[in-house]
């Protein structure tokens, strides 16, 4: 790395430290979510649609 690569990582480690962070997936494995989605895309959305939009 260059001088200034270094300088640059760092600079970063001092503000966000050297581990990075660790994401999780939160959406369930078991596909059920998949299956609804497959069988009416607009569902999510009508479901929540705000009360100011009709329906």
């Amino acid at each position: 790395m260059s001088e200034s690569a270094d300088r640059l990582r760092r600079r970063i480690e001092e503000i966000f430290g050297d581990e990075p962070t660790v994401t999780t997936d939160e959406r369930s494995d078991d596909g059920a979510a998949d299956e609804r989605d497959d069988r009416d895309p607009d569902r999510w959305f009508t479901e929540n649609r705000p009360p100011h939009h009709g329906g």
